[in-house]
């Protein structure tokens, strides 16, 4: 694992959140569920004034913002109890030019998330120029009640008329790597599907009160990164309350830390 010298958390919020999922077209436009480390790299390249694709140069490969944060390590936890968003269908119509060559009207049909909020985990090589960045911009205004961060630009939830909120800001030095016998994970992790998950939970004990609650699990393949010709590279990756032996090879796979009283997976 990289070298972390210390996590920086905040939670996102907006009314609204498209995250536009590319291998599907008309007529109607679906939404991931999670945010991805793609789109989150991005929401940090807007803070901090890194370019995005509209500033891209013929020869780049990828946008700035990628370039500089691909090796940041980062984590998330949906803020819905069981990590599902309440989803719409919007239509409206797209009357620009580019979009209708035949100069009529194109009518769009757009998945939409209602009330989308994460929690949002970045871990910091502060021998790294761009991740002093990100310290620098959340953490600009300290008050009594927290922090404030600035931005260079306005981040937003996946299109530009969802601005978003930036909400909670905390920091954890105090980082550890030794987990307890038995855990759970508070933030998404990869995972090899549900047989996986199964084989590692932990047994139940009746009389153990944290254990005796339904548990949930929730599954979504997100994007990670790009390739060399600068399509998404996917994982598949799950939120659960269960709880899971730190002896398991599942576990073993997985980048955990501990911060406070939970225990997050890097990724």
């Amino acid at each position: 694992m990289s070298k972390i010298d210390k996590v920086i958390s905040f939670d996102i919020e907006s009314d609204f959140g498209m995250f536009k999922k590319p291998d599907v077209n008309n007529p109607i436009y679906f939404t991931y569920n999670i945010i991805s480390k793609p789109t989150l790299l991005g929401i940090l390249g807007a803070i901090v004034g890194f370019g995005g694709y509209s500033q891209m140069q013929k020869g780049d490969d990828f946008p700035q913002f990628y370039k500089e944060f691909e090796d940041l390590l980062i984590s998330v936890a949906p803020l819905e109890k069981r990590g599902v968003f309440q989803k719409r269908i919007i239509k409206y119509n797209n009357t620009v030019g580019y979009a209708n060559k035949d100069g009529g009207t194109l009518n769009i049909s757009e998945q939409t998330l209602i009330n989308p909020s994460y929690k949002i985990y970045v871990a910091l090589d502060l021998s790294k120029n761009s991740h002093q960045l990100i310290e620098k911009y959340l953490l600009a205004n300290k008050t009594e009640n927290g922090y404030i961060p600035n931005y260079e630009y306005i981040p937003y939830m996946g299109k530009n008329e969802f601005k978003l909120e930036i909400k909670n800001i905390q920091v954890f030095e105090n980082l550890s790597h030794e987990l307890d016998e038995v855990f759970a994970i508070s933030t998404l992790f990869q995972n090899n599907g549900k047989e996986a998950l199964k084989m590692n939970e932990v047994e139940r004990d009746p009389f153990d009160i944290s254990m005796s609650e339904t548990y949930f699990y929730y599954f979504e393949r997100l994007p990670v990164l790009f390739d060399e010709l600068g399509q998404y590279q996917y994982e598949n990756f799950s939120y659960t309350n269960a709880k899971f032996s730190k002896d398991s090879a599942f576990v073993q796979d997985l980048k955990l830390v501990k911060i406070s009283d939970r225990v997050i997976c890097l990724y």
